[in-house]
């Protein structure tokens, strides 16, 4: 259907699909694979889901009218072709018991009884579940994880490999193909049945939730995991007393001396933005189960003290009561110190056998036929990434240059090579960049490889746009226009908002250019001398005042009346007892409310689900607070004057004044507005040294369309950990910005 369809053919288009049985409409769904969260569940009424899967459709993100007609049309004929199959909702009704079930691995499972049926996709149901938990912060802290996992195993290779030979439709037909062995203290090495989930595993007696997966490079170990973390979250959302599962890499922990509890803190701040009063407590309460990646992507001098490090927390008690880590297995049994966990898995390579049936399900039996012979290349794809690169970079590869190679590492970088290279320059529909204005593979290259380095750098596999640093800056001049840039913005804003009280005073144009002239001089100065400080955005208030965000709030408030009454105390002494008392209650009032308020507002969880989030949400909370000042800076102008007038002599009482103003003016602005300056600073430095496009978000977006780069929420990883270490090993073409 063209998408000048008439009125006619789109109101006869959406009637067919309200009237569809929910087993046909729910087909026709999984068939175009709209965005997840969009459709309402099979709970809904089936003309709100038709109506919503229309309006999906028709929008600049949806597969268009004609598609979609197209797929209903498929569907009705094959419900025609097999009327012994009744997929009539009178037939779903009268069977008590529907299951159509697969591994929980990138795979469809179908499940209902009666008329509720329910399409799992990656492990998680397409429609969340309602919560049980009464406690917002946990429901937050699921919501962020479920929305991870589902991101990042929607985002897999092997999916994309479904998608890219038309078979997403079939995931229940291709389940992961490698082998694994099980072992325990008290037994030997012990094959695993092919259809054995992870949470089978995890839940044994003898194992006890604490669990250690080890693999070579690309064989499955963080896919692995995370479907152990679908299973979990499902858990933890549906049975309040049920740990919540939470992933890190410990690649992160950086201080030998810092304890696994300290750097857990840090990294539930840091990731999930939840506070360190708060992590205490989930901590100290086992509401948390841990899932730690990347202990081998620790410098080696570090790994066996990390090692040590977790066992010393599971021991003292602090420690949670399960717990999975993830190793590969060459560095792990080097190490003098084992963990002291319960059971191990090993995936195993992939066998001849495993090959064969897994290229055979995916309709790929010619590659097979090459991979035979070429006893090289098989022996490489014998890790599930690395047959999945050669399936989507097959067509990319050089038969006389790959034979050219003659290590192994040569032959894997020669085939990570090839998947680079058809992923920059094969012709994807772009929803970031018109058709044309897409950035060149040279200039993309350029970009991931300068993310890649600093990854690798900084110990890190994920990245924020809004935690980016001055450290990232590398020449001295870069630092110096840094600096210049920042201290330029602040001068402007410090002498807009000094300006401004004078003016009031004295009048506004003379007081808002010597203001001006006054705070660009010192901001100029200041920037071009401490410049370097770390960038901490404001991002998030939280109206509602939690239970700890009160807390914090009259403590601080508290703390700042007893600091106004020694101040008061003490100017009491020059200008009278009774003025000086009001002076410094005025002063612990005006500063406890403006720190409690930005302190004490402050969310205890704040989760990221854009990017650059965190400094758009700084100047957003910079105009509220600066809302609240205003309104409060008029009352104490007009009100001040007569309360004071028979206490306080009137030059007191301006000073008073002046300085209520510019501390309520400087607080509102000072932390959220310092860090959107420093990082518009950073952002125009590093795109003039061509490190990152003008637009950083569009253009991470657009590598997430080609398969080089994930995004969950607001952060970013590359697809795998070989393929960042593939682009930080190459070196950095000089280019200069744009795009």
């Amino acid at each position: 259907m063209p998408k000048s369809a008439d009125y006619r053919q789109r109101l006869a288009l959406i009637n067919r699909l309200s009237s569809l049985p929910a087993t046909q409409l729910d087909a026709v769904i999984l068939a175009l694979k709209p965005t997840q969260g969009l459709i309402p569940p099979v709970t809904a009424k089936p003309g709100d889901r038709a109506s919503a899967l229309f309006e999906w459709a028709e929008s600049p993100i949806g597969c268009g009218l004609e598609k979609l007609e197209h797929v209903l049309e498929e569907v009705l004929a094959a419900a025609q072709a097999n009327p012994g199959q009744s997929t009539s909702e009178e037939t779903a009704a009268n069977r008590r018991d529907a299951h159509i079930r697969g591994s929980v691995d990138n795979s469809n499972v179908v499940s209902g009884d009666g008329n509720r049926i329910e399409i799992n996709y990656y492990g998680l149901p397409e429609t969340k579940p309602k919560p049980t938990r009464k406690d917002r912060n946990e429901q937050l802290l699921i919501d962020a994880v479920w929305a991870e996992v589902a991101d990042r195993l929607r985002q897999s290779l092997h999916n994309a490999i479904l998608i890219h030979l038309d078979m997403a439709e079939q995931r229940s037909q291709v389940s992961r193909p490698w082998d694994s062995q099980l072992r325990t203290a008290d037994q030997a090495p012990q094959p695993l049945a092919p259809d054995t989930h992870i949470s089978e595993v995890f839940d044994r007696r003898d194992v006890g939730g604490k669990l250690l997966i080890l693999g070579n490079p690309g064989s499955g170990k963080t896919t692995t995991m995370l479907d152990l973390a679908a299973e979990l979250i499902k858990r933890a959302n549906t049975q309040p007393d049920h740990p919540i599962p939470v992933m890190f890499n410990l690649s992160s922990w950086q201080n030998a001396k810092q304890g696994i509890t300290d750097w857990l803190l840090s990294e539930l701040k840091l990731k999930y933005g939840v506070s360190q009063k708060l992590g205490q407590t989930w901590l100290k309460q086992k509401t948390l189960l841990p899932l730690l990646d990347g202990l081998d992507e620790l410098p080696p001098e570090r790994q066996e003290p990390v090692v040590q490090a977790i066992n010393e927390w599971l021991q003292s008690g602090e420690g949670p009561n399960r717990l999975l880590v993830c190793s590969r297995i060459e560095e792990y049994e080097l190490y003098a110190a084992k963990l002291a966990l319960n059971g191990a898995i090993c995936l195993e390579p992939l066998t001849n056998t495993q090959l064969q049936d897994y290229l055979n399900s995916m309709q790929m039996g010619e590659l097979w036929g090459t991979l035979q012979q070429d006893a090289a290349l098989l022996e490489l794809v014998r890790t599930p990434l690395l047959l999945s690169v050669s399936i989507l970079a097959n067509d990319a590869i050089d038969p006389v240059q790959w034979q050219q190679r003659q290590t192994t590492q040569e032959r894997m970088t020669y085939l990570l090579d090839a998947y680079v290279e058809r992923r920059l320059h094969e012709a994807v529909k772009s929803q970031e960049y018109p058709l044309g204005k897409e950035p060149t593979a040279k200039q993309t290259r350029r970009w991931l490889v300068w993310l890649a380095k600093g990854l690798r750098t900084r110990s890190e596999d994920e990245f924020l746009i809004e935690k980016m640093q001055p450290a990232l800056l590398v020449t001295r001049q870069q630092k110096w226009l840094y600096g210049l840039i920042g201290g330029l913005i602040g001068g402007l804003i410090v002498g807009l908002i000094g300006g401004l009280i004078v003016g009031l005073i004295g009048g506004l144009i003379g007081g808002l250019i010597g203001g001006l002239i006054v705070g660009l001089i010192g901001g100029l100065i200041g920037g071009l001398i401490g410049g370097q400080d770390s960038i901490d955005t404001v991002e998030s208030f939280d109206l509602s005042l939690s239970s700890f965000a009160r807390k914090n709030f009259f403590k601080t408030l508290g703390g700042w009346l007893i600091v106004g009454l020694i101040v008061g105390l003490i100017v009491g002494l020059i200008v009278g007892l009774i003025g000086g008392l009001i002076f410094g209650l005025i002063v612990g009032l005006i500063g406890g409310l403006i720190v409690g308020l930005i302190g004490g507002l402050k969310s205890d969880i704040a989760v990221r689900v854009k990017p650059n989030q965190g400094i758009r949400a700084s100047l957003k909370n910079t105009g509220v607070l600066l809302g609240i000042s205003f309104p409060l800076l008029l009352i104490i102008r007009a009100s001040f004057p007569l309360l004071l007038a028979n206490i306080l002599e009137v030059d007191l009482i301006d000073s008073i004044i002046d300085l209520a103003s510019f501390s309520l003016l400087w607080a509102s602005i000072y932390d959220s507005g310092k860090a959107c300056a420093q990082h518009f600073a950073l952002r125009v430095v590093l795109y003039r040294a061509g490190s990152i496009p003008w637009n950083y978000a569009r253009f991470l977006n657009h590598c997430t369309e080609r398969l080089l780069l994930q995004r969950v929420g607001g952060r970013y990883r590359f697809i795998h950990k070989l393929v960042q270490e593939h682009f930080a090993a190459m070196p950095m073409e000089r280019e200069g910005g744009s795009g």
